[in-house]
């Protein structure tokens, strides 16, 4: 659903109206550059809005990118704090919310960390 208003449809005047999801995604590289952990090339990781659930971001990639998935699997991060300024007041940064998505093997595959630059 979107939060934008349109203008209100009058009879003889074309629809202008276009489908933008309020949700966003961004591609992130899944480790460190120095982790050793293999990198698997049908799974990617994506830092998505906290409002979007499993079945979202498998909708999301299906009807913008249609690329299909296997499986999705999500994880609220919380975000990391410090002390500021003479009084060592705390402050902390906003939690943020990671989606592991499996692909299907015919889809786009990530052959490397240097292409998640």
């Amino acid at each position: 659903m979107s939060t934008r208003w349109y203008p209100l449809f009058q009879p003889g005047n074309p629809q202008l109206r276009v489908f933008l999801p309020n949700f966003w995604m961004k591609l992130i590289r899944p480790y460190a550059e120095d982790d050793p952990r293999p990198i698997f090339p049908n799974r990617v990781h994506f830092i998505v809005s906290m409002e979007m659930t499993r079945h979202d971001v498998k909708n999301y990639l299906k009807k913008i990118y249609n690329v299909d998935t296997i499986a999705v699997r999500t994880e609220i991060r919380m975000g990391k704090t410090k002390e500021v300024g003479k009084e060592r007041m705390v402050t902390k940064e906003d939690d943020y919310k990671i989606a592991y998505v499996t692909l299907v093997s015919s889809s786009y595959k990530v052959s490397s960390a240097d292409e998640l630059i």
